[in-house]
């Protein structure tokens, strides 16, 4: 990307933005006092996160997404597993420890964070900027960290050096839930990001 710096600003700023309204969203879910806080967002090199995952990242479960339009970008969130089973309690309003292992409750759980997440993404491009974005339906998907990094972002990444990553946690009451996102430009996002620099 060009003008890495200024393209930098314009993802920070996008990734604020929209963390602070799924944050809003994901609070109204859950009835209860939670927040959705952007812990770090950059950009690295596709090569050097791929190792860092796979020396960190253990079994997980998370949401693949197309995000489409003027900004097209690939976006996987992922929960440590034992992370999904309580955000599943959350999101059904029960007990925490109900939910004892994976299952269809649990994958549409991590499928509404995902369409929540994704949603604020394109909302900031649309009513912030007015470019033109919609999420795919989310694909949830089980695995370790790595495999699904290098199935959903590394094998798709021939157009791109670089990839977006984006680390929040979920403040649910006495509870934090790390939430990882990775997002990758593709062909097409360099102008739109250029845009965005060029407004802020």
């Amino acid at each position: 990307m060009e003008d890495k710096s200024r393209i930098s600003k314009a993802i920070q700023l996008i990734a604020q933005l929209s963390i602070d309204r799924a944050s809003q969203v994901f609070s109204k879910m859950v009835k209860c006092g939670a927040k959705i806080s952007l812990e770090k967002v950059y950009l690295t090199d596709i090569t050097k996160a791929t190792e860092e995952i796979a020396i960190e990242g253990g079994e997980v479960i998370g949401a693949y997404i197309d995000l489409v339009g003027d900004a097209p970008f690939k976006f996987l969130i992922t929960f440590e597993t034992n992370d999904s089973l309580l955000l599943t309690d959350l999101i059904l309003q029960r007990p925490t420890g109900s939910t004892k292992e994976l299952d269809a409750l649990t994958q549409s759980a991590v499928q509404e964070v995902g369409n929540i997440l994704a949603s604020a993404i394109s909302n900031v491009f649309s009513s912030d900027f007015q470019i033109k974005m919609k999420p795919s339906p989310p694909q949830v998907v089980h695995d370790f960290a790595a495999t699904l990094f290098e199935e959903y972002i590394s094998a798709i990444a021939a157009e791109s050096n670089e990839i977006l990553i984006i680390e929040s946690q979920f403040m649910v009451v006495r509870h934090n839930l790390k939430c990882a996102m990775y997002i990758l430009p593709l062909k097409g996002s360099d102008k739109t990001l250029s845009y965005i620099c060029n407004t802020i």
